[in-house]
């Protein structure tokens, strides 16, 4: 059990996508509402783009007009590029965890604030929390404590499984 108060929302519906923000966040600051609508504002952004480059009566443009939103489900489950926005209102970058930049910097994973994992429309985060990292799963009744010598070997587990993994990085470079 913690021995420090941790914020930690417990799974409703599809929800995974906003647990995992607030998780991460420590506090209620994002709603299913406000999600919504920044899907909403990416996918008409999107539409835009398609609409400008292919003209408002091409295929490409009338497809994506029927597909609906890219950037949430019906049953509520967000995007990555939602997270990422939703995110950036709080200057936090999610970058992959297999991306150049994270290989390139070499850091130990444990200087590290927090991970998003995601699969199988399944979102959750581990964050370090007073000097100790929690994995927050919405799935899990309570946190569930990871030593920082356990982290690397945990985040290989979860790639190993199949997992998108994103680093949690202060998007102002400090």
């Amino acid at each position: 059990m913690p021995e420090c108060w941790i914020y930690h929302e417990r799974q409703q519906a599809a929800l995974c996508g906003l647990h995992c923000l607030n998780n991460l966040l420590q506090r209620a600051e994002f709603s299913a509402g406000v999600l919504s609508d920044i899907a909403a504002g990416l996918d008409a952004r999107e539409l835009q783009v398609i609409r400008d480059a292919s003209g408002p009566d091409s295929k490409d443009y009338r497809d994506r007009l029927l597909e609906g939103s890219g950037n949430v489900d019906e049953s509520g489950n967000f995007s990555i590029e939602v997270l990422r926005a939703a995110l950036a209102t709080h200057d936090l970058a999610l970058v992959s965890f297999t991306s150049e930049a994270v290989k390139k910097s070499g850091d130990d994973l444990t200087t590290r604030s927090g991970f998003i994992f995601n699969r199988d429309n399944h979102w959750f985060t581990i964050r370090l929390i007073n000097g100790r990292f929690w994995n927050l799963d919405s799935l899990k009744s309570v946190p569930v404590s990871v030593s920082h010598f356990a982290l690397a070997a945990e985040v290989s587990a979860f790639v190993g499984a199949g997992y998108s993994v994103f680093c949690c990085l202060d998007a102002r470079g400090g």
